[in-house]
């Protein structure tokens, strides 16, 4: 129980650390003093009030559950629509076969070969 509790404190300040550090590298690119206020106060809460750096690092990991949701569902059906779906129509409108998907007037898919391995053909296939 104890090696638990332990490894739960662990992963709190890491993700406390994590929070302030974004927060201050914000500050770095967007130069809003916001982001340095919110680093301080957020890792001063942290490091003298654990029990509201517990809930922070809550609501830090319910916000980045949310962004995953939004991520896996709006953004890659936004992706799929306007990108691969066009470019799948257009691929299937042209007369090019370059994975030779689609047979040819009653041929086969089986293309034949002729070839006759050697001893190098073997050495080093991958």
């Amino acid at each position: 129980m104890e090696k638990d509790s332990n490894t739960t404190k662990i992963n709190e300040l890491k993700a406390q650390l994590t929070i302030v550090t974004g927060l201050l590298v914000l500050y770095f690119i967007f130069g809003l003093k916001g982001f340095l206020y919110a680093a301080g106060v957020i890792g001063v809460l942290c490091l003298f009030v654990p029990f509201i750096g517990k809930w922070i690092v809550i609501l830090w990991f319910k916000l980045a559950h949310v962004l995953g949701w939004i991520n896996t569902r709006i953004l890659l059906s936004v992706i799929f629509y306007l990108f691969l779906f066009p470019i799948a129509l257009l691929s299937r409108i042209s007369k090019k076969n370059p994975l030779k998907l689609r047979k040819a007037d009653g041929q086969s898919y089986y293309t034949e070969r002729d070839h006759t391995y050697q001893k190098s053909d073997l050495k080093n296939i991958w």
